[in-house]
């Protein structure tokens, strides 16, 4: 068999005096750090010094040089196509070195000095210049500020110009604070010409570059899985199609930047996870890059591996149609300007939506923003109605939305309520064990939730928050503020926090058969309120009648119990009365709060929340 990897053991000036490098798809910009280039610096001045300084006051024959010890510089790889020479791995040590050899052509005043090291920096070409060493078309502009000593003109085209020009400024202040005189710049020259050594390894096969440019990678580099992935797919088209669809793959990748993986994952588990499979879970979240290519049957949908027999075709169509289409939808709804998504994921912490507006959407999908709200909305009402319900489990509401990743690819959006009602009334059912479920929520285990019952304390204070927020739109103003602020935030001063109407006094004891009952019923979700800031504090034990004053200016469903906020909100009244006709439910002040009382305001929050939640 013949050997694709042949190795060469260069120095510095071998590995790049008249050399000319492209950088290859499969690498990233240079982005090497300050502190990455300083340990490099330190190295390579330790081993230096540890074989100069002994000799220092001799002369600086090429006998005694040589006499040195050298420095390993570890292994680049490379891959030669078309007369071309591409760099698979090294990039970043290789133009570390290219920036210590500017600097040092700027140090030397021996022109002899220059010579040598200009070769190794940038050759010649009679109409464009200086052409450098590494990837000249990208790096041609910062290349040419750094060795000129000329501004670049701002803003910067990419990464790579930045960090060239900041690192360059590093070594530069790095070595100029060695302070090295004539003699020892010269003897430092030549160490770094001659005595660092890196091993090339040359592929000759470009179907191994990327199982090589894997392995390197998956044994500590820190390149990301999404990273590895396209180095796989990009590595199995011909060469003449590795640039074009890079450059696709680039700008997708650009749309979920910072989110990449994330991206895949749920891509992934959109298409392929419709029920809860611990190891396929952690298969696709720990190591999607291979999972595509591992599991026999999604990795035979997908059509990725070299015994598929379309395999490159399908690798082009998966970048073109798939990674270009739903990167740009998922950066689109993890922004989360669909009020329903916000309320998901910064109140709730789920991510589930996400997977299932992808399912539903297909490829430059013409419903796509019905389907974004349309799902948004009836996946709060999912998590809510079944919190509501008291039915809910955070590991089987993992498996129901898996369900529905399979369910909805496909499915009319007309249908989309009637599954996922469905889906609610199935889980009533399994957990209440009862034979019949005539709706989504019924009021008596509507009426069993309350402050620590039934209910977690997030979506306690959200149903209240949507309340608020719906009470105020029907009196035509804006709430003081957002759900998500009435929520989440509970700080002593600003935040929000929950209201017992019945406080721990004698007279609110007394409505009750026993203290026991009192220390229950009193939790009730018809008994609580919202209150902000020191209002909840300050209410403290009161009575009953003492508190209306608070309430007075609280938030809208505290006024509700004083009569004096019923002489100044036509608005409100209308709505009262549509209630009154509809729902046979009203708003009404109490002077005093019994169990009455609670009662009836736990039947009009259930009306609410219905309308809300859109339960008929």
């Amino acid at each position: 068999m013949a050997q694709n990897i042949e190795p060469y053991r260069q120095t510095v000036k071998a590995c790049l005096k008249d050399k000319t490098y492209y950088i290859d798809f499969y690498q990233r910009e240079y982005v090497w750090r300050k502190k990455t280039v300083e340990i490099l610096l330190d190295d390579i001045f330790e081993v230096f010094e540890q074989s100069y300084y002994p000799h220092k006051d001799a002369d600086l024959t090429q006998e005694l040089m040589e006499s040195f010890n050298w420095y390993y510089m570890n292994v680049f790889i490379t891959n030669k196509i078309n007369n071309k020479v591409y760099i698979v791995d090294g990039q970043q040590r290789l133009s570390t070195l290219t920036l210590i050899a500017v600097k040092l052509f700027h140090l030397t005043n021996n022109d002899q000095r220059k010579k040598l090291l200009l070769p190794c920096i940038c050759g010649q070409d009679y109409f464009t210049g200086d052409v450098y060493c590494i990837d000249n078309d990208k790096r041609k502009r910062a290349m040419d500020s750094i060795l000129h000593g000329t501004p670049i003109a701002l803003p910067y085209k990419n990464q790579t110009e930045n960090t060239l020009i900041d690192r360059y400024s590093d070594i530069s202040t790095y070595i100029d604070n060695k302070k090295l005189d004539e003699k020892t710049l010269d003897a430092f020259i030549y160490y770094f010409m001659n005595k660092l050594v890196l091993v090339e390894l040359s592929i000759d096969n470009q179907d191994d570059t990327a199982m090589v440019f894997e392995v390197i990678n998956d044994r500590g580099e820190a390149l990301k899985p999404f990273e590895i992935l396209k180095g796989k797919l990009i590595g199995a088209l011909p060469k003449s199609d590795t640039d074009i669809y890079s450059s696709k793959w680039d700008s997708s990748m650009q749309a979920v930047k910072g989110v990449e993986d994330s991206f895949f994952i749920n891509y992934l588990k959109s298409r392929f996870v419709f029920k809860k499979n611990s190891e396929k879970e952690n298969q696709i979240n720990n190591a999607y890059h291979r999972y595509i290519f591992d599991d026999k049957d999604d990795a035979s949908v997908l059509g990725f591996r070299k015994i598929d027999l379309n395999r490159v075709l399908s690798i082009k169509q998966f970048i073109e149609d798939d990674v270009v289409y739903y990167s740009k939808l998922y950066a689109k709804i993890i922004r989360n300007e669909n009020e329903y998504l916000s309320y998901s994921n910064n109140i709730h912490k789920l991510d589930g939506q996400y997977q299932l507006i992808m399912a539903a959407c297909t490829i430059n999908d013409t419903e796509e923003d019905e389907k974004i709200a349309l799902i948004a909305k009836e996946y709060d009402r999912l998590h809510m109605l079944l919190r509501m319900n008291g039915v809910y489990d955070s590991n089987d509401f993992h498996s129901i939305s898996y369900s529905l990743n399979e369910r909805l690819h496909g499915l009319p959006i007309n249908e989309y309520r009637s599954v996922f009602d469905e889906i609610i009334k199935d889980r009533i059912k399994d957990v209440k064990t009862t034979g019949n479920v005539n709706s989504v929520l019924d009021f008596v285990r509507f009426s069993q939730l309350g402050y620590g019952t039934n209910i977690d304390q997030t979506a306690l204070y959200y149903i209240l928050a949507r309340v608020e927020n719906f009470l105020c739109s029907k009196m035509n103003i804006e709430p003081e503020n957002d759900v998500q602020y009435m929520s989440t935030k509970h700080s002593p001063s600003y935040g929000y926090h929950i209201e017992h109407i019945l406080s721990d006094n004698e007279e609110n004891k007394a409505y009750f058969s026993t203290e026991e009952d009192f220390w229950e019923r009193r939790n009730n979700i018809g008994a609580l309120l919202l209150l902000k800031g020191r209002d909840n504090i300050s209410s403290g034990n009161e009575l009953y009648k003492d508190k209306l004053e608070t309430y007075s200016h609280g938030t809208k469903w505290a006024n509700t119990l004083c009569k004096s906020f019923y002489n100044a909100n036509p608005d409100f009244r209308d709505f009262n009365d549509w209630l009154t006709t509809n729902k046979h439910v009203s708003f009404v002040p109490y002077s005093e709060f019994g169990v009455p009382e609670m009662e009836a305001r736990c039947r009009l929050l259930y009306e609410l929340v219905k309308i809300i939640w859109e339960v008929d």
